[in-house]
């Protein structure tokens, strides 16, 4: 009988496995399991040398698939001040002394999170109080909602602001500048903002996959968006620092680079996976397609792919052997994104192809995602937010809102749909997701299992991967999360307050908080 180098007990298994649904036990070997069921007969697995850990009922699921995130935005957003518990101007003020007083001050500090509603003064620190605690660096500091920031002194000196006459600076009455910067405005400041260099991105990586480990993420689908990551991405692999698995994505203008320089580095934790077309924009900016003009405006978005090129793309993606994945928004977009892939000849030996967010559809777009056997990757979060940030109902309307993110209605067309956070954009946190899917007001709210299916079984499926991961089975990765409580048995509100005990990745126990 094999020993078992770990082995986890009392435990309340979602296995995501329609075979056997639950178990009490987990026996792993190497980065493998060994064997899933009982109490009683895991003990035949159990050896000197074998860690036994009792899990008091706590649940233990399949390590979630993350199948949409930016790593190294999201460490470099990490760097930033996080403000979202700053309750007063004054606590503001004492984050941002704290940050600077070690600081050069040719360094720019950054700030995320800012919510005026929740401060006591009920409105935004004004470019004085800024300059108050911290004078001599530039400041910039974004809101949790809204493309609105709060600048100081020295970010608008250097970004020129004072000689600007754009929309969306904010003025007092004599005209000078606030500091408080809306919409098209706050990339005035951001174009100004050095880039770091890429030995701080590296550093800001490592710290990201930390902290996704610790959201219980054990495999994650990385899309690329600069050439600075195809470094990044190749000195984590050779120096043996990657503690999830990934699937990386590229957008097809690094495709070759991607292919001479990572495609040789594959192992069990790295797959060079797909490659991105980009059809359209977001429905944010309105710069995703539409077949009519958005509600509030008379433009139509705009195609960024016309479907001679993409389906040229398509067949170089699909003879490399990669996935082919496709960035479509609006009815229009997706409209494309389904003919160019219709004129594509598949590579059976790869997965099919995929719809990233595929936002505005109609029935007949429905009929054909399903006829061409089309997968289709969402962010929960990115749905709720363009309720509750975005004001999508008054961008398309009634009608084309009742199709905005169909993703009840697609599961029950039998279409495979995969979830990821698109962090750092969203939260990063799964559970997050699937509160926010589960509390979606309307006909497209779905279960709590359903939602996790979509962040398991359902996303290793879209990637061929589900003979290794995305269930709690024999012979499998043993990638599992721990959670202090079932989020299928916990009230809805209940869902985001479950937190990950600990973390197995290929058979290691990380983030233990035991």
């Amino acid at each position: 009988m094999t020993t078992a180098d770990l082995v986890l007990l009392n435990g309340n298994a979602i296995t995501m496995n329609s075979k056997m649904p639950s178990a009490q036990a987990i026996a792993v070997k190497g980065d493998r399991i060994i064997y899933v069921g009982s109490n009683q007969e895991v003990k035949q697995y159990i050896g000197e040398l074998t860690r036994v850990i009792y899990l008091d009922d706590k649940t233990v699921m399949p390590g979630f698939i993350d199948t949409h995130i930016h790593v190294v935005d999201y460490g470099r957003m990490l760097t930033w001040i996080d403000l979202q518990n700053a309750f007063s101007i004054r606590d503001v003020q004492i984050l941002l002394t704290e940050r600077t007083k070690d600081l050069t001050s040719d360094k720019w500090v950054l700030g995320k999170a800012l919510n005026p509603d929740g401060l006591l003064e009920k409105r935004l620190p004004t470019c004085q109080e800024l300059d108050n605690v911290a004078p001599d660096n530039p400041v910039v500091l974004y809101c949790q909602s809204g493309q609105i920031c709060v600048v100081n002194s020295k970010a608008l000196k250097i970004a020129r602001i004072n000689q600007q006459n754009n929309a969306g600076i904010e003025r007092d009455l004599l005209g000078k500048p606030t500091g408080i910067l809306r919409e098209q405005a706050t990339n005035l400041v951001w174009n100004v903002i050095p880039e770091p260099t890429q030995q701080e991105l590296y550093k800001a990586t490592e710290v990201a996959l930390e902290k996704i480990v610790q959201a219980g993420i054990t495999s994650v689908h990385w899309i690329v968006l600069s050439e600075i990551e195809i470094s990044i991405i190749q000195k984590l692999i050779e120096t043996d620092f990657l503690p999830v698995r990934v699937y990386l994505i590229v957008p097809t203008n690094l495709l070759d680079l991607a292919l001479q320089k990572l495609k040789p580095l594959e192992n069990n934790r790295f797959k060079l996976g797909g490659a991105i077309i980009f059809v359209d924009g977001y429905l944010a900016s309105r710069t995703a397609a539409l077949l009519e003009p958005y509600s509030d405006s008379s433009t139509e978005g705009k195609i960024f792919c016309q479907q001679n090129e993409g389906i040229m793309l398509a067949d170089k993606i699909q003879k490399a052997s990669l996935q082919l994945i496709i960035h479509a928004v609006g009815d229009k977009a997706v409209q494309e994104a389904l003919n160019i892939i219709q004129h594509t000849t598949r590579n059976s030996a790869v997965p099919r192809p995929r719809l990233e967010q595929a936002a505005v559809l109609n029935k007949q777009l429905l009929r054909r995602i399903k006829e061409l056997d089309v997968s289709v990757s969402v962010q929960p979060c990115v749905i709720a937010s363009e309720f509750s940030v975005w004001l999508v109902e008054e961008r398309l309307g009634e009608k084309r809102v009742r199709y905005l993110f169909p993703v009840k209605e697609l599961l029950s067309k039998g279409v495979l749909i995969s979830a990821g956070s698109d962090g750092p954009m969203e939260p990063v946190n799964p559970l997050c997701g699937v509160e926010a899917a589960v509390k979606r007001e309307g006909t497209q709210k779905i279960s709590v299992f359903e939602t996790l299916q979509m962040y398991t079984s359902f996303a290793a499926q879209s990637t061929l991967e589900i003979v290794n991961k995305g269930t709690i089975e024999q012979d499998k990765f043993a990638d599992l999360v721990v959670l202090s409580n079932d989020p299928v048995s916990v009230t809805v509100k209940g869902i985001v307050d479950i937190s990950v005990c600990f973390t197995v990745s290929g058979g290691v126990i990380n983030c233990s908080k035991k």
